[in-house]
């Protein structure tokens, strides 16, 4: 059964659920339903299957969690349901492992309905990443690079009549483009480890093709000076928190800082004022110190997307949950760009109420292998979900399609 993404998105909306399901039906797919969280589920069901009492009693599945009780032969709790790392592995398996990855990624596409190969694919990308030494290797470097400079191929080389279409960058990065507009969210080179970040070239060719960028918190993993700075060359909004880039006076000075409330929209003008976004940025927060920008940019199409940043913190009352769990009931959100680890995922997604769930953050190379999160963790903690989401590698895209009865376009300015 071949089902376009424009089908693929139409059929799923709150008032077409019903067909939505049949036709996940019709492939072979069932999406479980259970109002237990899935770490709590997958847990009971580790339990259950225990009749006697042993070491393993006390191991416990924490997936956005602190760590908990776990075996030696994985790192964390988190990781109980993940293959363990590999210290390190030989090159001639790392460099069949990342030709094969590239090939199935490449030959089998992100899509509403997952086809077989690629989550083996994530997995074994998950196994090559999780070595601890990886981001210094050259193989997993010219993996990187050949990826991100593909997709910025691609993107200057696609023009979308219809639509919107997604490319996944590094980390939680995004560059977003409608008939109307580009745009780009959290996009960062890499890392900091030699051999492995895109080249100054590379990225002003990246920065050519955004009209506007956003940056959700100062974490180098989403913030990056130099970025930053070729926007500001080419006289394009940069629109960030506050105290960002301190040690650069010009470049933080130039920064768009918007107020951070729950209903201010600001409009952004956009190709010296040809063009114009529309955002509104939530009061974000990872942990109490840390101010995240969670950003909503709606373009004049009417497609609207959500990026969390790194949200991630308390759960209870007066706290961020009080505003994420409501957006829903105020926004309809496009696509959720979400960080897969944030706590709580589950009630974020139902709070926003998405038409897509693209989860983000994973293999971050600059933290240490355990807490790279994986793309198997994407899969453990959409579990029971009643959203449609998809998983996408560095590079990757994905072409969404507004559901019929949302259509709609910004009201023309006077």
């Amino acid at each position: 059964m071949n089902i376009d993404d424009k089908e693929q998105s139409r059929i799923y909306t709150k008032s077409n659920r019903r067909a939505f399901l049949s036709t996940l039906g019709a492939v072979g797919l069932t999406l479980y339903a259970s109002n237990t969280r899935s770490s709590e589920l997958l847990a009971q069901q580790i339990t259950a299957g225990q009749s006697n009492r042993s070491p393993e009693d006390s191991w416990t599945v924490t997936l956005s969690a602190p760590d908990g009780p776990h075996p030696p032969f994985v790192s964390n709790s988190r990781r109980l349901l993940s293959p363990p790392e590999l210290l390190d592995a030989p090159d001639e398996w790392i460099d069949r492992s990342l030709q094969w990855i590239d090939y199935i990624l490449r030959t089998y596409p992100p899509g509403l309905v997952e086809l077989p190969p690629r989550r083996p694919a994530l997995f074994r990308l998950d196994e090559v990443l999780h070595i601890e030494s990886a981001p210094r290797k050259p193989l997993v470097q010219n993996f990187y690079q050949q990826r991100l400079q593909r997709a910025i191929e691609e993107i200057e080389q696609t023009k979308v009549s219809e639509g919107m279409r997604i490319w996944r960058l590094y980390n939680h990065g995004v560059l977003i483009r409608t008939p109307s507009t580009s745009y780009t969210i959290d996009f960062v080179p890499g890392i900091g480890t030699e051999g492995f970040a895109l080249s100054n070239e590379w990225l002003k060719r990246l920065v050519a093709q955004s009209d506007a960028h956003f940056i959700s918190h100062w974490h180098p993993d989403h913030a990056n000076p130099d970025v930053a700075r070729l926007f500001m060359q080419e006289r394009k909004p940069v629109v960030a928190p506050e105290r960002l880039f301190p040690e650069d006076s010009d470049l933080s000075s130039y920064l768009i800082v918007p107020k951070r409330d729950l209903h201010t929209v600001h409009t952004i003008p956009i190709r010296g004022g040809a063009g114009r976004l529309e955002v509104v940025t939530y009061p974000g927060h990872q942990g109490p110190p840390v101010l995240c920008n969670v950003t909503l940019v709606r373009t004049v199409e009417g497609f609207a997307v959500l990026h969390t940043g790194d949200q991630s913190g308390d759960e209870g009352e007066g706290t961020d949950f009080d505003w994420l769990a409501q957006i829903g009931h105020y926004q309809q959100v496009d696509v959720l760009l979400t960080n897969g680890w944030t706590n709580d995922l589950h009630r974020i997604v139902r709070g926003v109420n998405p038409c897509l769930v693209i989860p983000g953050h994973q293999n971050e190379m600059t933290h240490a292998a355990p807490h790279r999160e994986e793309y198997t963790q994407d899969y453990e903690r959409m579990f029971g979900l009643h959203y449609p989401f998809i998983v996408m590698a560095w590079g990757e895209n994905y072409h969404y399609m507004k559901p019929a009865e949302l259509k709609g376009v910004l009201p023309d300015e006077d």
